[in-house]
């Protein structure tokens, strides 16, 4: 009895320490938000403001805005127009003034926001693409804060008459009260659609949003800052309040004339094609299309069975047959299909696709026909249910993720993420439309260089180079049964090192581009495990890393004490100069970096203590490293029964000479400090320490 009472207080004790813990990290964007700040101040005060300081300008709330515009007021050089909730940041005025100053192309420049809760804690960060005009189509992503160049508004006619109709119930008696008197509550929907597409639409299509870039520079700017501080989360106004527009979103006619030639790789699976080819016959009646079937070496009664197919789809529609026997390589595959096409418009698409909806088609044709578009793609589903497996590419450093992949997509992710149309920086294969006249000025799908794996990124990324604006299509969805026909490359060894090859070859194949995105903020988290759009921490940290000396053990623990009820899955494990530069990091000088989770299968994690293990493949010598528990709310989502699970992250930075070159197996020993018990397991990633 007694030993159970002290083992009970000491629980208690432990599940107190972690609750203090878990509060500290646990409100990871407040914390990230003042690092950030300290830095920011730091770097303005070094910086030469003096062009800007030459600008006048003046803040207007979005209520007042139109009547400042069109009141015939001698107008500042520039607006900065926020929404009626909220303020500025200290330095939001300064920044923008900057930002045109050095920037005397650009007219329209939109920045970051965040919220402020009832309990004046920041949260909700939006931290937004660079400028992507088909998700500007699709949604009013500005959101709360913009700014333009007056003179600019001499380009286009937001509206030029007298403005005693539109003023607001509120009417300012001057300049000095714009900022006091915003009214608070929603906008009509007069004023949104006016902002949004008789003043910002029109100023970005004067300045060239909506055309083939011809530089690095956007037309349109971003300040990647936090510039305003709403009261509310609000939810980006859509694409109704927009009355007309050269936008090109979706018509049931708007495809109706030209030629899509489906081209569709397969082998050995005619029941699988038997089914794409029905769900395409079934829902796209609005759209006039060939199917161009590409086999790499099926079996005799296969390829029977695939022209029996081809006849039975020929009566409706001009389906053709290629068969060549050749090791799979998807590119050469595609290529053969495009070289046989008639259509204007090209579509890649995977025999293990489904359609379910009819008009996905045209979704995809409207934008495909854009001059400025690239490649387009569709989200795509999981068979029979609601979860994401491709709502866009994202480009960390590590290569291409699939953001949002396992999410629910009833529910709306970061903003509208999955809901609506937006630029990307790729799309998957499995579904990718592309004009044919592009497809071939870009060289079509890498033969040599991507037989596999890869060979839709790299073709989005040159189209990309090329300054044109891919875009996924999060409004329609397609159900894609993944891998059915070639299974998980991970699964198998020379698959798996054939993978990374390919992977290295798509970085260095594309270097200016190394963890470069657009269309996904720099300031989000990096770590290809987390689907959800998260806050960089952890680059925050390494900034200022604080590394931890190894201590060698004695004796290697009993190995009795090795238990798979610990899980462990270590993430990465090499060097910090690897960590941010990939393929192009030179020598290290710092030091190497190992992260992961680890947790006890049906435990309490708060009472266990966790500890990296390091053990020698060439002496047999085991280290032992302490590391700092971070918080992994992608990891506790996934535990149904655990206790105390979201500080399952693990991080240790280990200085350059504290072990000995060579390579480490990586492992983790959790100590339960309630009692006696040690569990120890090991992963099988290595860690290799260079020779200084």
């Amino acid at each position: 009895m007694i030993k159970q009472a002290i083992k009970n207080r000491l629980v208690k004790k432990r599940a107190e320490q972690y609750e203090k813990e878990l509060l500290s990290k646990k409100d990871t964007y407040a914390n990230w938000y003042q690092l950030r700040r300290r830095e920011l101040v730091k770097e303005l005060e070094n910086a030469d403001h003096s062009e800007g300081a030459k600008l006048t300008s003046l803040t207007v709330r979005y209520s007042h805005l139109r009547r400042k515009i069109l009141s015939g007021e001698k107008l500042p050089d520039i607006i900065i127009a926020c929404d009626d909730d909220g303020h500025l940041t200290d330095h939001a005025e300064m920044m923008i003034k900057d930002f045109f100053a050095a920037h005397r192309d650009i007219d329209l420049v939109y920045a970051d926001e965040d919220r402020l809760d009832e309990n004046n804690v920041l949260t909700d960060p939006w931290f937004k693409a660079d400028w992507s005009p088909d998700t500007f189509l699709s949604t009013f992503y500005f959101g709360s804060i913009f700014a333009i160049r007056t003179s600019a508004l001499s380009l286009i006619n937001p509206g030029w008459r007298t403005a005693s109709d539109m003023e607001s119930k509120s009417a300012l008696k001057n300049d000095e009260r714009e900022e006091a008197l915003g009214v608070r509550g929603e906008l009509e929907d007069s004023v949104r659609s006016w902002i949004y597409g008789n003043l910002c639409l029109k100023l970005a299509q004067a300045d060239g949003g909506f055309s083939v870039r011809t530089s690095d520079e956007p037309p349109v700017g971003h300040i990647r800052e936090v510039l305003f501080h709403a009261t509310d989360k609000k939810a980006p106004w859509d694409s109704r309040l927009i009355k007309e527009s050269l936008t090109g979103r979706y018509s049931m006619e708007s495809a109706a004339s030209r030629l899509v030639s489906i081209i569709i790789p397969t082998k050995d699976h005619p029941e699988v094609l038997l089914r794409c080819l029905g769900t395409i016959e079934k829902y796209s009646q609005t759209a006039p299309y060939e199917v161009i079937i590409v086999d790499n070496g099926s079996a005799m009664e296969n390829r029977e069975r695939y022209k029996k197919i081809v006849s039975d789809f020929n009566e409706n529609i001009r389906v053709v047959y290629l068969y060549r026997h050749m090791d799979f390589n998807f590119s050469r595959m595609c290529n053969l299909g495009a070289k046989y096409a008639n259509g204007e418009l090209l579509l890649f698409l995977n025999d293990d696709i489904e359609i379910r909806k009819p008009g996905w088609l045209s979704y995809l044709s409207e934008k495909a026909k854009l001059p400025y578009v690239g490649a387009v793609g569709m989200k795509l589903l999981y068979p029979n249910s609601d979860i994401i497996q491709h709502a866009g590419v994202v480009n960390v450093r590590v290569g291409p993720i699939h953001k949002l992949q396992y999410c629910d997509n009833r529910e709306t992710h970061y903003f509208g993420y999955n809901k609506g149309v937006r630029n990307c920086i790729a799309v998957t294969g499995a579904c990718l439309m592309v004009r044919a006249e592009l497809f071939e000025r870009v060289g079509g799908f890498d033969e040599e260089n991507f037989a596999v794996s890869f060979n839709d990124i790299d073709l989005c990324y040159r189209i990309y180079e090329r300054g044109y604006y891919n875009v996924v299509r999060n409004n329609m969805y397609l159900y894609h049964h993944e891998s059915l026909s070639r299974g998980d490359d991970r699964k198998d060894k020379v698959k798996s090192e054939r993978l990374s090859r390919e992977q290295i070859a798509l970085l260095t194949s594309h270097k200016a581009l190394y963890g470069v995105d657009p269309y996904y903020h720099p300031y989000l988290t990096q770590n290809p495990a987390i689907s959800e759009f998260e806050i960089g921490m952890e680059d925050m940290l390494l900034k200022d890393p604080v590394f931890v000396k190894p201590k060698k053990l004695d004796a290697p623990y009993p190995e009795n004490w090795t238990d798979p009820v610990l899980r462990l899955g270590v993430e990465y494990a090499n060097s910090l100069s690897d960590y941010f530069h990939g393929p192009f990091a030179g020598k290290e000088d710092r030091g190497y970096y190992i992260k992961g989770y680890a947790f006890v299968i049906n435990g309490d994690n708060a009472v266990y203590d966790r500890r990296l293990l390091l053990k020698s493949r060439e002496s047999g010598a085991v280290y032992e490293v302490p590391v700092e528990n971070v918080y992994r709310a992608d990891i506790a989502h996934n535990l149904t029964d655990q206790i105390h699970e979201y500080l399952t992250g693990f991080s240790a930075l280990i200085p350059v000479g504290s072990l000995p070159a060579g390579e480490y197996e990586a492992g983790m020993i959790a100590v339960d400090k309630t009692s006696r018990s040690r569990i120890v397991n090991w992963s099988d990633v290595i860690l290799t320490i260079q020779p200084e």
